[in-house]
């Protein structure tokens, strides 16, 4: 039973769950036993506690380990195929081409975020995990991403305010970004916001 839910909502080398493992009838301790049995017999590979995954292989047939930035991603960004989370800080202003520093440790802002901010470690990776200002979704994703970028554009990035701007201009007309978008988010940042929005001159779709 196990064995086949797990081939129909998983494919090879995407991080499994077990919190995520919903059998009608299989309790905690069945599961783990299960678990156990698929991965002595080679079926699935553990990965650490509570995260197991189906063994890819590469092209010369050589099993490929998970990584840590892959669970990183499913747990805390696209969980289960839905929008729980988005890079942040230092990772996102890199991401966005407004720095080119690459932090060592990623940032994310999660739904799933355990504290309002947490340092979390994925078998050797760190990383920072932050609560939202709003519960994230696939719709408002880019509008909080962008908005992020404003509020730590001068801890964040290297480069002049209105390079900076130009960057966000091209991202929000990219994503469709509308000033009602921004004025339903921006009353959740800190008021230096409109003082980076004046200052990197930064556009945005108007109606």
């Amino acid at each position: 039973m196990l064995y086949k839910y797990l081939k129909e909502n998983y494919i090879p080398g995407e991080p499994i769950f077990t919190g995520d493992i919903h059998i009608t009838g299989m309790t905690e301790e069945n599961l783990r036993y299960h678990l156990k049995k698929l991965t002595d017999s080679g079926i699935i590979c553990r990965f650490e506690p509570g995260v197991y995954y189906f063994p890819k292989t590469d092209i010369f047939g050589e099993l490929m380990p998970l990584t840590p930035d892959t669970v990183a991603a499913h747990k805390y960004i696209m969980r289960r195929g839905k929008r729980v989370g988005y890079y942040s800080g230092y990772t996102l202003a890199n991401r966005m081409g407004l720095s080119t520093q690459v932090p060592f440790i990623q940032e994310i802002n999660s739904n799933f975020a355990p504290a309002s901010v947490r340092k979390m470690t994925i078998k050797n990776r760190q990383y920072i995990i932050r609560r939202p200002v709003v519960e994230i979704t696939e719709e408002n994703a880019p509008v909080l991403q962008f908005l992020d970028c404003l509020k730590d554009f001068e801890k964040c990035t290297e480069i002049e305010p209105e390079k900076c701007g130009k960057i966000l201009t091209e991202y929000a007309r990219k994503n469709g970004i509308t000033k009602r978008m921004i004025d339903r988010f921006i009353t959740n940042y800190p008021i230096k916001i409109y003082k980076a929005i004046y200052e990197t001159e930064v556009e945005y779709v108007s109606s």
